[in-house]
C-alpha cells in the first residue's frame, strides 16, 4: 500500500505543465525527461560505435530508452533521490559474497527430538 505524503511541500508534483493549452498529455518529473535524454543518447553512442545501423526515426532506440526511463523512475521519488538509488546498485553489486564453491550441508540437525506416544507406551508396557 502506498500513502501519500501528508507534507504539503511534497504534495507539489513537478511536472512540465506547460503553458496554457500546450501541455503534454502525460505527467513526468523533470528528472524523467534528463534521464530519458541522456539514455538516448548514450544508446545512439553505443549503435555509432558498433556496426549496428541507426534507421530514421529510431523507433527501436526510442521504445528501449522510454521502458528504462519508465523503470528506473518507479524507483525514485522524493523519499529516495537518485543519488541514493545509485548508492544502492553500486553496493549491491560490490557486496561481499560468501564463497560459493564451499558449501555446507547438515543431513541431521543438531536438536533430538522424542516422540512423545512412544516414550508414554514404553511406561505403560513397563
Amino acid at each position: 500500500m502506498r500513502v501519500t505524503p501528508d507534507d504539503e511541500v511534497y504534495r507539489v508534483n513537478t511536472v512540465w505543465l506547460g503553458p496554457s493549452g500546450l501541455t503534454f498529455p502525460w505527467t513526468a518529473r523533470y528528472l524523467a525527461y534528463a534521464t530519458w535524454l541522456v539514455t538516448f543518447l548514450l544508446v545512439l553512442l553505443v549503435e555509432a560505435i558498433t556496426p549496428l545501423k541507426v534507421h530514421i526515426p529510431p523507433i527501436w532506440e526510442i521504445s528501449l530508452t522510454t521502458l528504462f526511463t519508465y523503470g528506473l523512475m518507479g524507483f525514485i521519488d522524493h523519499e529516495r533521490p537518485a543519488k541514493a538509488v545509485w548508492q544502492s546498485f553500486v553496493s549491491d553489486l560490490t557486496a561481499p559474497r560468501p564463497d560459493s564453491k564451499v558449501r555446507a550441508y547438515r543431513i541431521q540437525p543438531n536438536v533430538r527430538t522424542r516422540d512423545k506416544r512412544t516414550a508414554s507406551r514404553a511406561r505403560r508396557a513397563s
